[in-house]
């Protein structure tokens, strides 16, 4: 009985692959803290997506998995409705839902930042984030392809997997991003549900091979709260300490 259904890309990952995944996991939230308060956001977002989310991933992969199908993209998009799909995105409009509750709007109002942070950054952060987080699993749970040493493998992984996006948030958009108000039993509830969306990630992309059911999910909660907060991230990205 297979633990995870097959990787969309017959990815085969090597040495190199599992040095970068550590480093992206444990090193890069370190980075991108680190950079901010020495410039502000702009660099370490450079880092982050540009390099490890865009350009470490098309290196290692060949692809990002938003491939488009000319002439069905109707037909496309209707296969990734699955039923872990529609569980996934039910649990992401709860989330949406709270953040009605939750939301604090922010006091220095920006027209222009408001609207460039959420056309720009809630796309691009909801269609690039989850490339270098399932890369980071893939490396190590597609190292070997059967046998014990291939659940140790996968068991890594997902530490990999967790580590990093806690890190990231932990140690970079907490910095960055606007807090809501914390109000139990919400903020618990918020914690849990985005740890199982994230889990839902990996088997969602092996089931749709593709990238683009995960974005569609994630861009969701980024669009409510910078929409409901009326954040700009302009006075953040350059910061100079």
């Amino acid at each position: 009985m297979k633990i995870l259904p097959d990787v969309p890309d017959n990815f085969q990952p090597t040495s190199l692959d599992l040095v970068i995944a550590t480093l992206a996991a444990l090193g890069l939230p370190f980075a991108a803290g680190y950079l901010f308060t020495l410039t502000g956001a702009l660099l370490p977002l450079i880092l982050y997506y540009g390099v490890f989310c865009l350009v470490i991933v098309k290196w290692r992969r060949g692809a990002l998995g938003y491939e488009i199908n000319r002439g069905e993209i109707r037909k496309q998009f209707a296969g990734y409705v699955s039923s872990i799909f529609v569980v996934l995105l039910i649990l992401q409009l709860i989330l949406v839902g709270f953040e009605f509750i939750t939301f604090e709007r922010v006091s220095d109002f920006n027209l222009l930042g408001f609207i460039l942070t959420l056309a720009i950054w809630a796309p691009v952060n909801a269609f690039s984030e989850q490339l270098i987080w399932i890369y980071s699993f893939d490396s190590y749970a597609e190292f070997f392809k059967e046998g014990s040493k291939r659940k140790v493998m996968i068991a890594i992984g997902g530490l990999m997997y967790v580590a990093l996006i806690s890190l990231i948030h932990l140690l970079f958009w907490i910095l960055v991003l606007p807090e809501g108000q914390s109000i139990f039993p919400f903020n618990v509830l918020f914690i849990l549900i985005q740890t199982i969306i994230a889990i839902g990630y990996i088997f969602l992309y092996r089931k749709a091979k593709s990238m683009w059911p995960l974005g569609i999910i994630h861009v969701l909660i980024n669009i409510t709260a910078i929409g409901l907060s009326g954040y700009s991230m302009l006075p953040v990205l350059l910061v100079f300490s």
